[in-house]
């Protein structure tokens, strides 16, 4: 049986605090996660409940790691949807007055773009929000501290020929995203 999300707005968010991620491998295993609400502009949120400290508190170097996420986004409606998901990395877990759409269940309008938020968070996006920059409405963007993307690029993979080939992150099949976070 295959898992599928239907998707208004799904967040992942990572909280960040007190553990050590160098000490094992981290693993995070949501299972099959099914939003279905025909109430529209909400955002949902999933919490790890343990946080990980990714930076040294004795030579202050922030740790690289690597994850994985699988997920399947299937619009109501072919030709609409919500404004994505996001993998987002944040020092707590409450973020209870953010707002839907293009803030992704991230930020008010009063917190956008200040350093205070301490948020990065790699953006699907299946929305294309003019007044956040979006370059079209099916693009992976990396947002720090802001629903703006500080680099995006039109959803899509290479393939071993160099031949770039586009997805449709609306396409309602599993996708898997790499993230590789260096530690710079």
């Amino acid at each position: 049986m295959s898992c599928l999300i239907m998707l208004v707005l799904l967040l992942f968010l990572l909280v960040v605090a007190s553990s050590d991620i160098n000490q094992g491998q981290f693993s995070f295993n949501v299972g099959c996660l099914h939003l279905q609400n025909t109430t529209s502009r909400i955002s949902g949120q999933i919490f790890y409940k343990n946080p990980i400290q990714f930076k040294n508190s004795t030579n202050a170097t922030v740790s690289p790691f690597p994850t994985t996420l699988i997920f399947a986004i299937i619009p109501g409606y072919t030709d609409l949807g919500g404004h994505g998901l996001a993998f987002v990395v944040s020092p707590n877990d409450e973020i209870s007055e953010a707002l839907p759409t293009h803030y992704l269940g991230l930020f008010i309008e009063t917190n956008i773009g200040l350093d205070s938020n301490h948020v990065v968070a790699l953006e699907l996006g299946t929305a294309r929000t003019i007044a956040v920059g979006d370059i079209d409405s099916n693009h992976v963007g990396i947002d720090i501290n802001n629903p703006r993307s500080v680099t995006a690029a039109s959803a899509g993979y290479f393939t071993d020929e160099s031949e770039f080939k586009n997805l449709n992150l609306k396409s309602g099949y599993p996708m898997q995203v790499w993230v590789v976070y260096d530690g710079v």
